[in-house]
């Protein structure tokens, strides 16, 4: 009889142990399971962040961007061999929100020398470039603020002083960039014609 009686609180301590096990498994799936949420979500936030900004940059990119509609070659006088500036004629590409001309850099350079040109509203004082309004028909361009809009035609201007060390003779080839913030560089490989005839302004490109 007290055989029967140890045989009965064997199995019952037994099927304790196996609830307080089930239990204690339970517990550790829900805490597994919620770190594991926790993880999710703290990595499908950080992918959301990413995504965002990176759709924002590309847009930026896309919406950023310069034509060049023309570079003139300036010998100042037509007696000049050389020429000794440079007028490159720029606008928004199509769906471009704004350029500010502040945040470009300009890149002139031939097989020996490179110079890397800002902008300033004044007289142009070592490696700087200015620029002028061909058209503007909202007002948005100035001295101060140079800000290119939908519709704007802007007139990049290049001294020889700022460009000292290049000379462009005939057949002479020179690299022009344009550099924004944001949005896709502008990079032009120019080779000058075999002869500058009588005028003062040579076309270069188109």
């Amino acid at each position: 009889m007290r055989n029967r009686t140890n045989l009965k609180k064997i199995k019952n301590n037994d099927s304790g142990d196996v609830g307080v096990g089930t239990l204690i498994i339970f517990i550790a799936m829900v805490l597994v399971a919620a770190v594991a949420a926790t993880v999710l979500i703290y990595t499908t936030g950080a992918l959301q962040q990413k995504a965002t900004k990176t759709s924002k940059e590309a847009t930026q990119q896309i919406s950023s961007n310069i034509i060049v509609e023309q570079v003139l070659g300036d010998r100042i006088t037509t007696s000049n061999a050389d020429i000794k500036s440079l007028v490159v004629k720029i606008k928004p590409d199509v769906g471009t929100t704004s350029i500010d001309l502040k945040q470009v850099i300009v890149n002139v350079m031939d097989d020996s020398n490179r110079y890397d040109l800002n902008y300033t509203n004044g007289s142009v004082n070592g490696t700087q470039f200015n620029a002028t309004a061909v058209r503007d028909e909202d007002d948005s361009f100035s001295p101060d603020t140079p800000v290119l809009n939908s519709g704007d035609l802007i007139e990049i201007n290049i001294p020889q002083e700022a460009i000292s060390s290049i000379t462009l003779g005939t057949r002479k080839t020179f690299w022009l960039s344009l550099n924004q913030e944001v949005g896709a560089t502008v990079n032009l490989e120019i080779t000058t014609p075999n002869s500058f005839g009588v005028n003062r302004y040579v076309a270069l490109y188109p």
